[in-house]
């Protein structure tokens, strides 16, 4: 790829969309090329409506060094790819390959379909009703796909998973029959010659969690919704074990040759397991007790039967077999013995391990190492948004790369240029008057949460605002137990249609959303973010509460614990921190145009009251903050006048 002008890329691409010119998204296009050029850091926020994805693709095409872009869902991932690339190939004036590469299991694996074709399939899980038609389904589609990409065909979420074959299972393309013909494996090599290439935020934690072995070489990452980076990082380079897969593991193990005198022997030991996960929830000890006798029994008749699996029958099965028996038995022996910064604890009779702490891994593997861009529509406030960049492993205190070091043994006498850890911060101005456009309403007449009567009131109060609405609304609450809760008075109390998360696929619940007006939405955290409906179907957002972990979840607890050992405060350093961000993204579904107008209504009081309200306050948009319901009632009311010409077609699509 050679080198363009990135502003001269970017204006091309606006004027062909027929777009304004937006002062912000020069201005975050222009510092991205600068972190480009220069090989430093940049956390970047920019607002919804800022026009964020052309403003780092713009610089990234133009600039001839090799770019990957990490998005935290695939469906952001699928816009960019089907969307905006294609565009900026067409009307960018910038010569560039691009290509799209996802996690191994979002391709159809050709030796797992034709086992389960025979009815052999190695899943597992219980297939669902619909495998047969979908088996048949998938036959058909891989005959012609070029890409093998479960995006690209209609099939239930069980079949998907016969057909598919996870990391710790893939023996590689040497060892499997079917190796040269591999979807995934033909994904990677054009993701290896490619300019630009988009994944997502688990696929590049993977790659940091293989050291590396999962991607191409690049020049550079930009992370897109990168409020989430974190928990994404903390769930890569942890586990998860169930007694169940290893009783599963048991059964597929006889089918690949081992006797039933090597492989029962490991179903008894998670049949032990369960029943020591079964009196315990919470944090635990794994090198004491029950649970550690049980892990020691399942690791040893593990490491005892891998070595009977035969590969004369099915050399395929018996190569996918053999690598997730070993992934198994790497993480019954980290489980057995985590590392002091790990924490370990059981929920719903499964076990999980996970790092309480990934800024220093992400410190080592990632930003010591490669210039990084982070960029989401909201990074939680605060001076250079240091509770996230602290979390992660950047240093706001440190000088800005990159740093040069010589004669490095790695780097044959020559010079190295590597970007450290101190980084450049921007906020872009959002482009939407909130002031004029929303209001932030806290009722302060309700019970706090902790008071037994609040729950009652909250959801009184959410019947007489989705009624002042007109519907209209998207009720995001921070349990189950209260989405049933509105859901159930909102049907009884309101004429408005009720969607209720769980009851449809939630593509489904938003394209609803959008197109009857009239209708409301009630959900719970998943729906927190990724969630775009601009227009007049959505005028009212109400959260429940503020959305602080529970005090009893292991890994907060673990990271409190942690931050007081350090000198610093668990409710000021981790749980605060985090309630923004969080609160962030639930306000930030309200206002995605500049035609959208509406109300955001936290049903806790301790917003308006608390001593530390400021610091939640700070991470939301400049709206105008009220207390009295009937002001509310009434600008509700204009908000759900006629629509003019500006308001945008009623969809749901996925967004920061």
């Amino acid at each position: 790829m050679v080198e363009a002008d990135d502003a001269e890329v970017l204006t091309r691409a606006v004027t062909a969309l027929g777009g304004d010119d937006r002062p912000g998204q020069r201005q975050l296009s222009s510092a991205i090329a600068s972190a480009i050029r220069n090989g430093h850091h940049l956390v970047a926020e920019a607002p919804t409506g800022s026009g964020k994805s052309l403003a780092y693709l713009a610089p990234a095409i133009a600039s001839g060094k090799t770019v990957v872009v990490a998005t935290a869902t695939l469906t952001l991932q699928d816009q960019l790819w089907n969307k905006d690339l294609p565009h900026l190939r067409k009307h960018g004036g910038a010569d560039f390959t691009g290509s799209l590469l996802k996690g191994r299991g979002q391709y159809v694996c050709r030796a797992k379909l034709d086992r389960a074709r025979a009815g052999e399939s190695l899943l597992d899980e219980r297939p669902g009703p619909t495998l047969e038609r979908d088996v048949e389904r998938l036959v058909r589609f891989v005959a012609t796909s070029r890409t093998g990409d479960f995006a690209e065909v209609d099939v239930a979420d069980a079949s998907r998973r016969v057909a598919s074959c996870a990391p710790r299972e893939c023996p590689g393309a040497n060892k499997c029959a079917d190796g040269d013909n591999c979807f995934a494996e033909q994904a990677r090599a054009r993701a290896n010659t490619a300019d630009v290439l988009i994944v997502n935020h688990a696929l590049y934690c993977a790659h940091l969690a293989s050291s590396g072995a999962v991607l191409p070489e690049h020049d550079l990452v930009v992370f897109d919704e990168a409020h989430g980076l974190a928990d994404v990082a903390t769930a890569a380079f942890g586990i998860d074990l169930a007694p169940v897969g290893l009783r599963q593991l048991a059964s597929r193990l006889t089918g690949v040759g081992v006797s039933r005198g090597d492989a029962d022997p490991l179903a008894a030991a998670a049949d032990a397991l369960e029943r020591a996960l079964a009196k315990t929830d919470g944090r635990l000890d794994p090198t004491a007790g029950a649970v550690a006798d049980a892990l020691g029994s399942a690791a040893e008749r593990l490491a005892g039967a891998i070595p009977s699996i035969d590969a004369s029958g099915d050399p395929t099965a018996a190569a996918q077999t053999t690598q997730l028996a070993a992934s198994r038995l790497d993480a019954l022996r980290r489980l057995r013995a985590p590392d002091p910064d790990e924490v370990v604890w059981a929920e719903r009779e499964t076990l999980h391990l996970a790092p309480i702490d990934v800024s220093k891994i992400l410190g080592a593997r990632l930003f010591a190492l490669t210039p990084t861009v982070l960029t989401s529509a909201t990074l939680g406030g605060g001076a250079r948004f240091t509770a996230l960049t602290r979390r992660l492993g950047l240093d706001p205190d440190a000088e800005l790369g990159p740093v040069i070091i010589h004669d490095a043994e790695d780097s044959d006498g020559e010079e190295m240029r590597l970007p450290g850890l101190g980084y450049a911060d921007l906020a872009i101005e959002s482009p939407f008057d909130f002031r004029e456009q929303a209001m932030l309403y806290v009722p302060r007449h309700l019970p706090e949460p902790r008071d037994p009567k609040w729950a009652e009131a909250a959801t009184e109060e959410t019947a007489r605002l989705v009624d002042a609405a007109g519907g209209r609304a998207l009720i995001l609450c921070t349990s189950r137990a209260a989405v049933d809760r509105m859901a159930a008075t909102l049907r009884d109390e309101t004429e408005h249609p009720v969607l209720v998360q769980g009851e449809s696929a939630k593509a489904v619940l938003l394209e609803r959303f959008g197109a009857e007006e009239q209708s409301c939405l009630v959900a719970t955290r998943s729906f927190w973010t990724g969630v775009d409906i601009p227009g007049p179907s959505c005028v009212l957002v109400v959260l429940d509460r503020l959305p602080f972990s529970r005090p009893d979840d292991p890994l907060a607890q673990a990271r409190r614990e942690n931050a007081e050992r350090h000198g610093g405060s668990g409710f000021g350093d981790v749980d605060l921190p985090a309630a923004a961000l969080v609160l962030a993204q639930g306000a930030g579904r309200l206002i995605r145009t500049r035609a959208d107008r509406g109300v955001v209504a936290v049903l806790d009081r301790r917003l308006a009251t608390a001593g530390y309200r400021q610091a939640l306050l700070n991470a939301l948009p400049p709206m105008r903050r009220v207390v009295d319901p009937d002001i509310v009632t009434a600008f509700l009311a204009t908000c759900t006048e006629s629509p003019s010409s500006e308001q945008p077609s009623k969809t749901g699509r996925g967004g920061t």
